[in-house]
């Protein structure tokens, strides 16, 4: 039978092999006893610390260490659970962590009739080695502020919301798209109610995932502050609690709203694309064919007999003039899938457009008035003179059409440019400088659904038997076919404004200093306020993200009624407005009335229109005002904020 052990023996046993380092030191600070706990987590063997100093061992830790020991040693209070650093002689230069519990063993008798508790005979030590938590919490932390710094900078909307719909955590970028100034106005929202156009799209999303774990690329309709809608594509993943209960929803939103637009105008493009290339193969086997009912029609002219075939000459004449008007219709479509042959030679668009003067009176009624505004250094462009008369008169006929009872037909010309920042009322332009030939009327104007086809060849609004509905498809192939762009805005009852876009030849040296044609133009700018008050809703957007990119400060309103509530709050602080003509509930006139009427002429205020009609009439009348202006729809980046910084540099 194995002997049995005494209770010292059992103590130093658990004291040797102790998973904790045990340590006991004398009064003055040497180790009398040590485990080999202990020893490996100072990087020396248990020989190496008895009878030596806590300083001799560890003299970085020494430092910090000796005065807690004497203060124990003195009042024999103990010190427990003490967070201890430093470095070891085994690690130089590698700062480790212990945490500890020191407590004085007795022994001691009271050296003064003051003291309380009398001096210790020694200490006892607990360490436990504290570095690799230590590390770990660290590494935490940084995660953590990696993870907060990744959430905080992306350019996409992060979001943590409930299944209520309330969002509990957003990013910067979220705030952002949805138009807000900070963090708490989004987290005041109602998903269903302030976010979603539809209120039950969400629910709907929530249907259709239900018993997923993953959203992934759904794409639904959003609300900005300011009315205007996005199209988001939500991914994430649903949060559940243990049970499986849907708690709620952590989600990245990007804005795919652009990236929907170019994708739409792309397949316009790809669908005209298509449409001519179909147009021109049987364009060609169609002229082929009426080439030979020509030809023949021509030899069984000259085989007829003058006197007895007089009714057979009749016939035959209906015959090529049929076969002829054919050739016509086979000339247009050539022409709208731009396989007509083009003899492109430099032209100067001012001069021509002024010749062109001539032939349009005599084309269009003595109803309809023709007014000309053509920039003298327009430019030159690479142009067919031909074609570019097949352009105008197409549209001065479709105004003439639109003019039943008279209106007026008004052309501009100006030189422009394109940029990048054209693009969301300009898909697909290259950045560039062109001549801009801008044909309005005053005639009855289209509605949305007119203007997403009038460029199809055989779309066309007029009665059956009128027309072939090749005008519009022609001036698109034919302005393509000079590497141009061609723009349309209408308002229905107000008109209509089609504006062909060049590309500029040659430019004029700039005084001060020559710019290459192309070359790129920094987009003028500035920092005072500007009362925008435009009732489309995407245009309104645009107008303000680009005059907040250039540094204004803008307050939109959604027509002229809310236009002038806001002048009348903030008058002080405005210093120009920015409205459309036509709108609901008060017109910009009304608006322009209203706000002279208030300020008093001559104090300052501007005011520059918009619009996408000529409204000579209101022109005139307000010629002698220095402080109006106007840009004509669709107007380009480039031409908007440049007349904005000459009215507001005018005196």
């Amino acid at each position: 039978m194995p002997t049995p052990r005494s209770g010292s023996d059992r103590l130093d046993a658990f004291f040797t092999a102790a998973p904790a380092g045990l340590a006991i030191l004398d009064r003055e600070l040497r180790y009398t006893q040590i485990n080999e706990t202990l020893a490996l987590m100072n990087g020396r063997p248990v020989a190496d610390h008895l009878g030596k100093s806590v300083r001799e061992v560890l003299p970085t830790i020494a430092v910090t260490l000796e005065p807690l020991l004497q203060r124990i040693l003195e009042t024999g209070e103990p010190a427990l659970n003490i967070e201890l650093s430093g470095e070891t002689p085994a690690q130089p230069g590698v700062t480790r962590y212990w945490r500890a519990s020191l407590f004085p063993l007795a022994g001691a008798p009271r050296r003064r009739k003051s003291d309380r508790n009398g001096g210790a005979g020694g200490i006892g030590a607990i360490v436990v080695e504290d570095t690799p938590r230590r590390h770990a919490e660290r590494a935490l932390r940084r995660s953590g502020a990696d993870y907060r710094a990744i959430v905080e900078q992306a350019t996409y909307g992060i979001y943590r919301s409930s299944v209520e719909g309330r969002f509990l955590k957003v990013n910067p970028a979220l705030v952002t798209m949805l138009g807000y100034e900070t963090e708490a106005q989004v987290l005041a929202l109602e998903l269903d109610r302030d976010v979603y156009v539809d209120s039950g799209e969400r629910a709907r999303v929530i249907l259709q995932t239900s018993g997923l774990d993953r959203i992934t690329g759904t794409e639904v309709e959003w609300k900005r502050q300011d009315g205007h809608r996005i199209i988001v594509r939500l991914s994430g993943r649903v949060v559940k609690s243990e049970q499986g209960v849907v708690k709620g929803f952590e989600m990245i939103a990007e804005d795919v709203t652009e990236q929907r637009t170019l994708e739409r105008a792309l397949q316009q493009a790809q669908k005209m694309e298509t449409i001519g290339r179909l147009t021109s193969g049987i364009a060609h086997d169609f002229n082929n064919l009426l080439t030979v009912i020509l030809a023949q029609s021509n030899l069984i002219a000259k085989a007829l007999p003058a006197e007895p075939g007089r009714e057979l000459h009749r016939d035959l004449d209906e015959l090529t003039d049929a076969a002829r008007r054919g050739a016509e219709l086979v000339h247009r479509l050539l022409g709208f899938s731009r396989h007509e042959t083009l003899d492109l030679l430099p032209l100067s668009v001012p001069e021509w457009v002024q010749e062109e003067l001539h032939t349009l009176r005599r084309l269009l009624p003595a109803t309809i008035e023709i007014e000309c505004d053509a920039e003298p250094a327009a430019g030159v462009v690479e142009a067919d003179a031909g074609a570019l008369e097949q352009i105008l008169l197409n549209l001065a006929t479709n105004a003439r059409d639109a003019m039943p009872k008279g209106g007026t037909l008004h052309l501009d010309v100006r030189r422009t440019r394109l940029d990048a920042e054209d693009r969301p009322l300009h898909a697909w332009v290259e950045p560039g400088s062109y001549v801009c030939i801008a044909v309005s009327d005053t005639g009855a104007g289209m509605d949305a659904k007119t203007q997403a086809r009038v460029f199809e060849p055989f779309f066309t609004t007029k009665p059956a038997g009128v027309g072939t509905g090749l005008g519009m498809a022609m001036v698109y192939g034919l302005v393509k076919q000079h590497k141009g762009f061609v723009h349309l805005y209408s308002e229905m009852g107000q008109g209509t404004t089609v504006k062909i876009y060049l590309p500029l030849a040659l430019e004029e040296p700039v005084p001060g200093g020559a710019r290459a044609a192309g070359a790129a133009e920094m987009l003028p700018g500035g920092n005072e306020v500007i009362l925008l008050v435009e009732d489309d809703l995407h245009l309104r957007t645009v107008a303000q993200r680009l005059f907040e990119k250039v540094g204004y400060r803008v307050i939109a309103a959604t027509d002229g009624a809310e236009g002038l509530v806001e002048y009348r709050a903030r008058a002080a602080e405005i210093d120009l407005v920015i409205t459309d003509m036509v709108m609901p509930k008060t017109s910009g006139v009304q608006l322009y009335e209203a706000i002279r009427d208030e300020a008093g002429r001559g104090t300052g205020v501007k005011v520059l229109f918009t619009s996408g009609y000529p409204a000579p009439d209101f022109r005139e009348s307000l010629a002698g005002d220095p402080d109006v202006a106007f840009v004509t729809k669709p107007w380009t980046a480039s031409e908007l904020l440049r007349q904005i910084r000459a009215l507001l540099e005018s005196r």
